[in-house]
């Protein structure tokens, strides 16, 4: 989806215990025993695994109290993710490979199965586990998941009839929530091959941001979710899966992405007497004149079967996700001055299907062999409304049509082999050979920008076909039954793509046109063991990643910083980044559990050309904390009363490619006091305690003014209490 800067751009111009890679978490079970790694698409005991992974489990995740996507990068070390708004799709930066904002995500999220490589912040929602992997997954998971992956599995049908209702309220300084989430699950037949489940949500909650001017109604976002599962097992040797699911967002009084100065001292004397009305803007209030209206329809249905053969499993799955989302109003001067609003429409079709064969897992020699394909159809339509005071939010001024198609396919294999004569020593080998077909098309047409003239765009149509081989290397150690560790080496990639923006002009350059596919190598180390006989345990990695081809939007300006061009990406780019992560759990005294992640990250362009001139080699990678870190401790109480305090740390992280301005180191405290006996359950908890303001993605100059002086960016939540009610049956 394109981003306002993107929109705004085409219109202008056209610790205590260190902590290890992958865990249940949950203050009765410490151990890795019984804890799996599925990312590797065979089931895994985490000892085993030879990758870079943080599994959290339901009761991990219910005690971290984590209900949406953003709060899940605290639980991961050098894990961000970034929004741009309190409605925005997410970003996630990886070891110091940032998702940019107006790009791609470089990494993927797979819920249940199927794809998200656009991801927004719904609601996580009855949550069975998440897996974080860090590092290149391409040999599996192909394209755009070449920082990493995060894999949901949502709760799912059950053998024997249960049931959850939870009920929350949350309160902040602009306003409060309440929400009502519930699971329902069992048999639907009397012979038990035929089980369900339905999940469902609803909230209303006000927007954090508050704008201080009258020509709109009071920001607040509404949602519904409602999912069905279906589990059929006609044998013990095949089971048949099927999901669907739908998630409606109706947000009036919100822009999907809302910015705010970085210094609201300088916006305030800069704009406060001269446009806003002797208004002035705060931490988390802002000054727009344009009416706002978000609103998003998500649609998703996916099959899975799985047959257990004597000579191995095979899987086949297929899915189908459609996404529509519409949002007016987004105010390009930032002031109550009337001048441009913007408006992006979205339509998103995607459909994915693999299937692979397993061999048994008990064998010196384990191999798994698939076949996959992703398809992604997109259409895109911006605009402008121009005029003096904004009366409605359906009279804007819309740009030509811009369509984009992408077709994946791709055949993948791996194998493992421990040594006879070394047992302990396991060689892992993996290869991917993927066919990426890219291509777009805009119409001719023109949009009004009213004293800034006609902008015109010209017929387009473009296509390519990248392709790329991505193989992977690991060797693990058992040094014992408590101790492993590993050594990898892995590719990843993201196919290159098209800049309509050259079409629009008469001169036409084939190297600007059409920009190349990224890669990237990942070379690491790690290790992972229990600790005090089960009571704990801790583990961490050490990376290197180098990237050439590097993917970067650029926006073209005049003198005064006013967009002069659309958005352009270049790869004439490159970077490196290394660090390392520790994350681990330990059981102190029974009931008291400490959790904690650290990580370490540097990473840099080693190229980065944003003129003839001016080549950025040197400067912090964008939106990529320098560092990240975690401490949770938590204890029970016998009788069922509980108390957890926590604090994350996130370093300084530039906010934008030049390093202009930084979001300085940051630690947010939280904490919860609840309690838990039977099928209740009772918690109240209190969210950024110290209500701390923190820029949480891309800054840019004044997009109608220029150089005003001001930064603009994204800002996080502010301080949230809550308070929260659950039955179980």
């Amino acid at each position: 989806m394109k981003s306002p800067v993107s929109s705004v751009a085409l219109v202008a111009a056209s610790l205590l215990v260190p902590v290890v890679p992958a865990h249940a978490q949950s203050a009765d079970a410490t151990t890795l025993d019984g804890v799996v790694v599925t990312g590797s698409k065979r089931d895994t005991p985490y000892l085993k695994s030879d990758l870079s992974v943080t599994v959290l489990d339901r009761q991990a995740l219910k005690e971290a109290g984590v209900t949406e996507f953003r709060d899940l990068d605290k639980l991961a070390p050098n894990v961000k993710f970034n929004v741009m708004g309190q409605l925005s799709n997410m970003f996630i930066s990886i070891r110091g490979i940032e998702s940019n904002p107006f790009l791609v995500n470089r990494a993927s999220v797979y819920i249940d199965g199927i794809p998200f490589r656009e991801l927004s912040n719904a609601v996580l929602n009855q949550v069975e586990s998440v897996e974080v992997l860090r590092g290149p997954q391409g040999t599996l998971y192909g394209a755009n998941s070449e920082s990493g992956l995060v894999l949901v599995r949502t709760r799912g049908p059950a053998d024997t009839r249960e049931g959850e209702v939870n009920v929350r309220s949350t309160w902040f300084g602009n306003g409060n929530g309440t929400a009502v989430d519930g699971f329902l699950a069992g048999p639907l037949g009397k012979d038990g091959t035929l089980s369900g489940s339905v999940a469902f949500m609803g909230s209303d909650e006000d927007a954090y941001l508050k704008n201080l001017t009258p020509y709109g109604a009071r920001g607040e976002v509404k949602e519904g979710y409602l999912q069905g599962k279906l589990r059929w097992r006609p044998s013990d040797y095949v089971t048949v899966n099927a999901l669907a699911y739908h998630l409606r967002t109706r947000a009036p009084g919100m822009f999907e992405y809302e910015y705010l100065p970085l210094d609201t001292g300088l916006y305030n004397r800069t704009y406060g007497d001269r446009l806003n009305g002797g208004r002035h803007a705060g931490d988390f209030t802002y000054i727009n004149d344009a009416p706002k209206r978000t609103e998003k329809d998500e649609t998703v249905a996916g099959l899975s079967a799985q047959w257990q053969l004597q000579a191995g499993t095979l899987d086949v799955a297929a899915s189908y996700r459609s996404e529509e989302a519409s949002s007016a109003g987004y105010d390009f001067d930032m002031t109550a001055s009337s001048a441009l609003a913007g408006y992006i429409h979205d339509k998103k079709n995607a459909w994915n299907a693999e299937a692979r064969f397993s061999s048994p897992s008990d064998q010196a020699l384990t191999w798994m062999a698939g076949v996959s394909t992703y398809r992604i159809d997109k259409d895109s339509i911006q605009g402008t409304f121009v005029g003096p005071a904004l009366r409605g939010l359906d009279s804007y001024n819309l740009a030509p049509r811009q369509t984009s198609k992408g077709e994946d396919y791709s055949v993948f294999a791996t194998a493992s082999y421990t040594l006879p004569a070394l047992p302990k020593l396991t060689a892992s080998l993996g290869i991917r050979h993927e066919q990426a077909r890219r291509s777009t098309e805009q119409r001719a047409g023109f949009l009004d920008l009213g004293a800034g003239g006609l902008v015109r765009y010209r017929d387009a149509a473009l296509a390519h076909t990248f392709s790329a081989t991505l193989p992977r290397v690991s060797l693990r150690y058992d040094a014992s039954d408590d101790l492993s560790f590993y050594a990898a080496s892995a590719k990843g990639y993201i196919p290159g793509g098209f800049n309509l923006a050259a079409a629009q002009s008469d001169v036409i350059n084939d190297k600007v046109l059409r920009y190349e596919s990224e890669r990237m190598w990942s070379h690491e180390v790690g290790f992972k063991m229990n600790l005090a006989g089960g009571r704990g345990h801790i583990g961490g990695a050490l990376f290197h990643i180098s990237s050439d081809n590097w993917q970067e939007i650029q926006v073209a300006t005049d003198a005064n910083g006013r967009p002069i061009s659309s958005d352009y990406v270049g790869s004439d780019a490159s970077i490196r980044s290394r660090g390392a992560e520790l994350e681990g759990v330990f059981e102190v005294a029974p009931g008291f559990t400490l959790m904690a992640n650290v990580g370490y990250v540097d990473a840099t362009y080693t190229k980065l050309w944003v003129s003839p001139q001016e080549n950025l080699h040197g400067k912090r990678v964008k939106l990529t904390p320098h560092y990240t870190g975690y401490l949770a401790a938590r204890y029970q109480f016998d009788s069922g009363i509980y108390a957890r305090v926590e604090s994350q740390l996130t370093g300084s992280s530039a906010l934008d490619e030049r390093n202009r301005a930084f979001q300085p180191a940051v630690a947010v405290l939280g904490v919860q006091l609840g309690y838990e006996r039977g099928p209740w359950s009772t918690r109240v908890f209190v969210q950024n305690l110290t209500d701390k303001r923190r820029i949480n993605g891309l800054i840019f100059d004044n997009l109608a003014f220029g150089r005003d002086g001001n930064y603009y960016g994204p800002v996080d939540s502010p301080r949230i209490v809550g308070a929260e009610v659950g039955y179980r049956f």
